[in-house]
């Protein structure tokens, strides 16, 4: 087996009151489209969601992985979590010459804090799965392509935690209405 984990944990400022922000998040589908590498494969309901998680690595490698998350946004709490779930159907662990698949586990955490008319959001995101090795990775010992597994995962979250927050900031003059939006010389 090939065991991948990695997390994050940062804060930024994001340029909207907490109640703009809190709303512009707790859209599942805007919040996915800013995660890198990460699309909703399935949607069971309005709160339930499988994820698939998909990257190529050392430059001949593709890792896919299938996490169920829940949407949870508790009523005056300014969270938002994406919860872990493993109530939907099983995901068959396969793999290839250099293909793998399998469940996988991915959390997040989003805590809105009011900065007047900004927001500061302190973002958690974690990682991990155990896969069946590609073919291609078979004849490395355990330890070494666990270490790299673990080095590139790391970086991988990193990167993800990153570009979500570039893009969800940049992302936001499209949600604004235009009379909310600053035009330039203002």
């Amino acid at each position: 087996m090939l065991k991948i984990a990695g997390s994050a944990s940062l804060s930024f400022l994001f340029p909207a009151d907490r109640v703009t922000a809190y709303q512009y998040y707790s859209d599942m589908n805007r919040l996915i489209s800013y995660i890198q590498h990460i699309e909703i494969d399935q949607t069971f309901s309005d709160y339930e969601y499988r994820l698939h998680y998909h990257s190529l690595e050392l430059g001949t490698n593709h890792f896919h992985l299938y996490c169920d998350i829940r949407l949870d946004c508790p009523p005056g709490h300014h969270i938002i979590r994406l919860v872990p779930i493993e109530n939907l159907p099983p995901i068959e662990s396969k793999s290839t010459l250099n293909t793998t698949a399998a469940r996988g586990y991915y959390s997040s955490e989003a805590n809105f804090h009011d900065m007047g008319n900004q927001t500061r959001i302190d973002y958690k995101l974690r990682l991990q799965a155990d896969l069946p090795r590609p073919l291609n990775m078979r004849l490395m010992p355990g330890r070494a392509i666990n270490s790299l597994a673990k080095t590139i995962t790391n970086r991988r979250i990193q990167e993800i935690a990153s570009h979500f927050i570039s893009s969800s900031i940049s992302g936001l003059n499209n949600y604004l209405p235009t009379a909310m939006t600053p035009q330039l010389g203002d």
